[in-house]
């Protein structure tokens, strides 16, 4: 059964103070240290919406119990049994991977939510693979989600959305009903549907776009996951992270203008999707793990979500490991280490 909030902020206490050490071993930087800027955005042209998915609708609307179907053996990452899975959710079927460690279950769960991959290059369930290994060696089981359009989920909406590259040289569809995706997935961990799974020690793990998701499903649906970690996430106010990006003379500012508007021109959609919004909905302790010389996702981003999460009432620590990249390189295995410790100290 999900915690009470009260519940919720003893183990938030629980976890700042196991952090305290990891965070002086880790040489952590100030946030200045944000490396290169990020690169600018490409936008791509959509269909006008008519009524376009956001945080607020998803908070707003009532949601289904999502139906999981197990679909047979899928390919490992290591020594665990993997397990092909599907569940609906807002009217698709998403894909993913069940991993279980050895041993004898119930196994406290943590849903991993990939960023933004190239999907003609994705497998199911294959991102974020040595923090999934890591979790695995803990004992942990780790439900691998696919995002709409990514493997065997059902496509993105494309009509109604705004698809940019954030300079990796694919497009990545910002369908909002992704972050339903990540709540149906926690949802799923929690119904007693999955084999093995403790449905009453779930956590939450998202890299880049999926930190952000992971961020929105922790305000949509509060009550789900006892831990939040986000690692490399962008900015969780997009209004602002738009209006310092994109030149106002670009064709791409014209694109927004034509379809969803700019920040000025519909303030509030803006504000729906931006998760810093709702962020005195949230329950869960909220963990970041960023690399000082990120140059898609600048650090100062970071301790922005950090100093918004702790304005709006909630417990947050942000660990910034000096040099690391995007992707924590070269400081990934000491991030996995973190990762596990801090699931240690609030899922069991």
């Amino acid at each position: 059964m999900p915690r009470d909030r009260r519940h919720l902020r003893r183990r938030g206490a629980a976890l700042l103070v196991v952090l305290a050490v990891p965070l002086g071993l880790m040489a952590c930087s100030s946030t200045s240290d944000a490396g290169p800027p990020t690169p600018s955005p490409t936008v791509a042209t959509p269909t006008p919406p008519a009524g376009p998915t956001t945080i607020a609708t998803l908070i707003e609307n009532e949601r289904e119990e999502p139906e999981v179907t197990l679909l047979g053996p899928a390919a490992p990452v290591g020594k665990e049994t993997a397990q092909a899975l599907s569940y609906s959710s807002g009217g698709l079927e998403i894909t993913g991977v069940l991993r279980l460690p050895a041993g004898d279950g119930p196994f406290p769960l943590v849903v991993a939510v990939h960023g933004s991959v190239d999907p003609a290059d994705y497998e199911s369930g294959r991102d974020m693979v040595p923090e999934q290994r890591a979790l695995l060696d803990a004992g942990y089981a780790v439900l691998a989600t696919d995002l709409r359009g990514y493997a065997g989920s059902d496509p993105a909406e494309v009509d109604g959305t705004i698809s940019v590259d954030p300079g990796f040289g694919w497009a990545t569809v910002l369908d909002w009903g992704m972050a339903l995706d990540v709540v149906n997935a926690l949802a799923v961990a929690r119904s007693g549907q999955l084999p093995q799974v403790d449905p009453s020690s779930v956590g939450l793990l998202g890299h880049s776009l999926g930190g952000l998701l992971s961020l929105d499903a922790a305000v949509v649906a509060p009550e789900l996951a006892e831990l939040v970690i986000v690692l490399a996430a962008p900015t969780s106010d997009l209004a602002t992270a738009v209006a310092s990006a994109v030149d106002p003379d670009s064709p791409e500012w014209e694109l927004l203008a034509e379809t969803v508007g700019t920040p000025d021109d519909n303030p509030e959609y803006w504000r729906d999707i931006s998760p810093v919004t709702f962020f005195s909905r949230a329950q869960a302790p909220l963990l970041l793990v960023h690399g000082s010389a990120d140059d898609v996702a600048p650090a100062r981003w970071a301790q922005e979500t950090k100093d918004a999460w702790l304005a709006a009432g909630g417990r947050a620590e942000l660990v910034l490991l000096e040099g690391g990249d995007h992707h924590l390189e070269p400081r990934r295995a000491e991030a996995s280490a973190v990762i596990v410790q801090a699931f240690d100290a609030v899922l069991r």
